[in-house]
């Protein structure tokens, strides 16, 4: 498994794109937790072999959602927790 935080940034909110995006992590086996930020941008926290995460933050970088224009991207490597599903967090 691999784990990662996902810093998304541009036109993410109000626009959909959490709930796409846990419907896209279901979709391709991630797990974790997405969740807006004050400063506009929205963070991921994802878990999954890497195939599927790889395929999960391309996705993102695309927008998962027609509404949204990702402008940025930044990916962290972060060490692997115990999720069991994916979640829209306040």
């Amino acid at each position: 498994m691999k784990s990662v935080i996902i810093s998304i940034h541009g036109r993410v909110q109000g626009v959909g794109f959490r709930w796409t995006t846990a419907r896209l992590a279901n979709r391709l086996n991630v797990v974790g937790w997405v969740r807006n930020e004050r400063d506009g941008s929205v963070t991921v926290r994802a878990q999954a072999d890497e195939t599927s995460l790889e395929a999960f933050i391309e996705a993102l970088k695309q927008s998962p959602t027609p509404y949204a224009k990702v402008s940025r991207l930044n990916v962290t490597n972060q060490k692997s927790e115990d999720f069991t599903k994916f979640e829209i967090t306040d």
